[in-house]
């Protein structure tokens, strides 16, 4: 039986992205189609854990990662060339002659998503491992888990983050999930 379960989880990672990939094809993008198909990742996931622990995570992470392969192919072999010379300028890392440099701008956005997004990311994975001992995990699960969860965490900020419009909507951001963990390390420590 666990092996359905591992071609049910490898078919929910291969339809995440199709989802992704369609949803990033839009004119526009969409956060709520964004989130679903991650959604549906995460769920896929979850499947492969349930059906078969480390190595079913492993096994559906190879079915979404072998669609991705695919559709790149795809669209690199069906590409047209470009009729552009390159430009020698990088994407917007320089502004144009008599463009403004926004550097604040460009030094808030690094601040949120790199120090503050870690922090935040640590502080989630610290909740979990909170979470874990206080649900009888052993030391070493809980502290497992928080090793595999910060760099997850801070990815999926990091992501979040980028697609957000706006250096104040990026902050409520980081500040309501901050404070979710606070809260909960707190309570822990009243414990």
């Amino acid at each position: 039986m666990p092996a359905l379960w591992l071609w049910v989880g490898g078919l929910a990672a291969t339809m995440a992205v199709l989802g992704l990939r369609a949803a990033w094809s839009r004119q526009h993008r969409s956060t709520t189609a964004n989130a679903l198909c991650w959604g549906f990742m995460g769920l896929a996931l979850a499947i492969g854990w349930a059906a078969a622990g480390a190595w079913g995570m492993a096994v559906v992470s190879l079915a979404g990662t072998a669609c991705a392969f695919i559709l790149l192919a795809q669209a690199a072999i069906t590409a047209p060339t470009g009729k552009a010379s390159a430009s020698t300028r990088r994407a917007h890392m320089l502004p144009e002659k008599g463009e403004a440099l926004h550097l604040w701008r460009r030094i808030a956005t690094f601040l949120l998503c790199v120090p503050v997004a870690l922090a935040v990311a640590l502080l989630l994975a610290l909740a979990a491992r909170a979470i874990a001992s206080a649900a009888g995990w052993g030391e070493a699960d809980s502290n497992v888990l928080t090793l595999f969860l910060m760099p997850l965490c801070w990815a999926l900020l990091l992501f979040a983050l980028l697609m957000t419009q706006g250096r104040r909507a990026q902050a409520r951001v980081l500040a309501a999930l901050a404070s979710i963990p606070i809260l909960i390390l707190l309570l822990e420590r009243l414990a």
